[in-house]
């Protein structure tokens, strides 16, 4: 028999296992790698001393980056969670709880973060004056520090008493087990050796890999209603069929994340959402079934509105924190955070409404509820994720424990799900930390949409509540429809008074006289463009250029248009898009009338230059890159120079070659990198730039870089990436 038995399960994730070490490794662990392991039959049941159980990994490889190809490489939480619960190693009393912790394989920096990201998402917030700090009563904060004793089983651990770890440094054998060595190769590359056998294993996506979904969604176009409950995910984070509970509402048109779980990236894709579009996220708690995709928002060009308690807020912002290695007060600035009320309503538009409430989960968890109201119309749907059953929260109450609640805890929290509502989903997962169906029994609302599960719910299930079901991806509830032609209308001049605010709204309304119009996924936009001579205006959906996304409101292939150029063939639908036709010669001819042409077409060229840097390829609108244009300044280096970049400035190698050089150790960097970080961000480290060949430089303002979410991140990025590279 082999010593070392090796798979691979998907790009980015494999299989290790190790018989005589008694280990099983898991390479990689992006999100969703639970489900992929399923997929492959790493994970199944067993039976043991009359307790039925999963088998699975008990020790993850980690990546030594955070990000590969933008999307999260390190997100441990559930595959621990797997060994914690479903296989039985932290449960009391379970044949599988043999004592043996789970163990995190990696660089200290990529160990360290997870341990504390897991001990986030394991607990929450941890002590009383955490919640009182949120505004929770004392009397309410003592409750609830009893409630999070009980779903951890009396204490709350630190991470190194809950997992094990084996710190693997740039050379070297490191033992992890037995026999059993690894040593680290290089970059996201490592090495095993059992006795004569060794094993490589390449953790690297390749270029233009992405982290595939577990499952298939199909496209569709969401309209953009009113008011509207897109249903955007039913089952939870073992489900390898379906996304995750979750929901999309539509308000005044505008797209409103409720949760952002593993694969929103995708999601959005399908459902021919922007990111750019996102208006906000009303999020209910930090496990990463409803948290992951949280790192898809830090990508846009501008701060989301994000939705909450304060409670979850700061539950939240600290595992963000610990995920990607940023302060909380850093994780500030990604977000226009809207902190709510607990049990109050709070007007997210005109017409529509939201209240939060308190929901007993190991980690700070509330649920919403939403009311749409105009005139003598009334519409409310309720959002219970995740929720507790009645038996487990009324074991809580016993007197005669260390930790218990009161009845009137209790109490409030059903008094809270038994809200009548037209629609409502709900936890129904079961299990220790979640919901029952049967608990819903006596709820008078008008629909109850069974969630939270990892299989179907059977027709018994369903025929517990008279008014339950289930819903499909992309259903909808509660739709108050408008005219999809008027609202796209409407945006497109929006879009374009804010390109041009010196021309009137006439004149702009001349340039909109063909439909809308919709493309699939796959498209060429400007291949029909070029035919019919007109300029597509990106209403809603995705198109994406040599891996790089434009934001709604963007006037595609422009520049080429104006100058009468070959448009690029290389703009293509990323799922379904819809667009105004602007027709090219009114148009250009109106920018010649008012001796605008010449002007926006060298903005555009500009602009497009910008694109060509990395860190400018995050959603930035041609507004955001004109006023840095504006503001650039360009300066040339002689050979062995110090670089000094002017104040409050960052600099992009236009041409040439850097050495950063931090004691005895250097890095060379070259076209398209980053200058000047270690003035910004070194707060904790900082290195010297020198020049070693002559070199062109663009200095552009920090002020303005840092107001852009992918922007700032993939500077924090770049600034953590050097200082690896430089301290290692």
């Amino acid at each position: 028999m082999a010593e070392l038995i090796y798979e691979i399960l998907a790009p980015g994730i494999s299989w290790l296992e190790v018989p005589k070490a008694d280990l099983r490794i898991l390479c990689g662990c992006p999100a969703d790698a639970v489900k992929h392991l399923t997929i492959k039959g790493k994970i199944s049941l067993v039976t043991e001393n009359g307790a039925t159980f999963e088998t699975g990994p008990n020790a993850i490889l980690l990546a030594d980056n955070f990000l590969q190809n933008g999307l999260p490489a390190n997100m441990a939480e559930f595959p621990v969670l797997q060994m914690f619960y479903k296989q039985g190693q932290i449960i009391p009393n379970h044949p599988n709880n043999k004592g043996e912790r789970p163990v995190l394989i990696g660089n200290a920096k990529a160990v360290q973060s997870q341990l504390q990201y897991i001990y986030c998402g394991n607990y929450g917030l941890t002590t009383p004056e955490e919640l009182i700090d949120c505004g929770v009563s004392l009397e309410d904060a003592t409750e609830m520090m009893a409630m999070k004793m009980q779903f951890a089983f009396g204490s709350i651990k630190s991470p190194d008493a809950l997992l094990s770890t084996c710190i693997v440094e740039d050379s070297g054998w490191h033992s992890l087990k037995d026999d059993l060595l690894v040593s680290r190769k290089g970059v996201n590359q490592y090495q095993f050796k059992m006795g004569l056998e060794c094993i490589d294993v390449d953790l690297r996506l390749k270029n233009e890999e992405t982290y595939p979904a577990p499952y298939k969604l199909s496209d569709q176009w969401l309209p953009r209603d009113r008011f509207a409950v897109w249903h955007t995910g039913e089952g939870d984070g073992w489900d390898r069929f379906r996304p995750c509970m979750a929901s999309l509402l539509m308000i005044e048109g505008e797209p409103y994340l409720i949760d952002a779980g593993p694969n929103l990236h995708y999601t959005l894709e399908v459902l021919g959402i922007s990111l750019s579009e996102i208006a906000g996220i009303f999020h209910t708690h930090s496990h990463d079934d409803h948290f992951a995709g949280l790192t898809n928002l830090l990508l846009s060009g501008r701060r989301i509105r994000y939705y909450s308690s304060k409670l979850v807020r700061h539950s939240t912002f600290q595992k963000l924190s610990a995920l990607i290695g940023l302060p909380t007060q850093e994780i500030e600035k990604y977000f226009d955070f809207k902190d709510l009320e607990l049990d109050e309503w709070s007007s997210i538009s005109k017409f529509v409404q939201v209240k939060p409430c308190f929901s007993p989960h190991p980690v700070d968890t509330n649920i919403f509820f939403f009311k749409y109201e105009k005139g003598l119309k009334t519409q409310t749907y309720a959002h219970l994720a995740d929720i507790i059953s009645s038996a487990v929260l009324g074991g809580m109450k016993n007197p005669e424990s260390k930790y218990h609640i009161s009845e009137n805890f209790y109490k409030k929290i059903f008094d809270n799900y038994l809200q009548t509502t037209d629609v409502k989903k709900i936890d129904a997962g079961g299990g220790m930390i979640h919901g029952e169906a049967k608990d819903f029994v006596d709820d008078k609302s008008g629909k109850i949409i069974l969630a939270h599960s990892s299989s179907p719910f059977s027709q018994d299930e369903l025929r517990i509540i008279e008014s339950a079901c289930t819903v499909k991806f992309g259903s909808s509830d509660l739709r108050v429809p408008m005219s999809k032609e008027k609202f796209l209308k409407d945006k497109s001049l929006q879009w374009l008074q804010e390109l041009f605010p010196t021309l009137s709204k006439e004149e702009l309304k001349k340039l909109m006289t063909y439909p809308t119009a919709e493309i699939t996924r796959g498209q060429k936009l400007l291949f029909q463009a070029q035919e019919v001579e007109y300029i597509p205006l990106l209403l809603t959906g995705q198109v994406e250029q040599d891996g790089m996304f434009y934001p709604v409101g963007t006037l595609l292939g422009e520049a080429n248009a104006l100058a009468d150029l070959p448009s690029s063939q290389k703009i293509v639908a990323v799922g379904p898009v819809c667009y105004l036709p602007i027709p090219k010669n009114p148009y250009k001819n109106l920018l010649k009338a008012h001796k605008l042409l010449k002007k926006r077409i060298s903005l555009l060229n500009g602009c497009d230059y910008l694109r060509t840097f990395p860190m400018l390829q995050y959603g930035l609108c041609n507004d955001q890159l004109k006023s840095l244009l504006q503001k650039s300044e360009p300066i040339n280096l002689k050979k062995n120079q110090p670089v000094l970049i002017p104040n409050n400035a960052l600099g992009i190698i236009e041409s040439g070659e850097v050495q950063f050089s931090a004691g005895n150790k250097t890095l060379k960097v070259t076209d398209k990198s980053v200058l000047g970080l270690s003035n910004i961000l070194g707060n904790s480290f900082s290195w010297k730039e020198k020049t070693t060949t002559k070199c062109q430089v663009l200095c552009l303002p920090t002020e303005n870089l840092l107001q852009a979410p992918g922007v700032r991140w993939f500077l924090q990025r770049t600034y953590q990436d050097y200082n690896f590279q430089l301290s290692s």
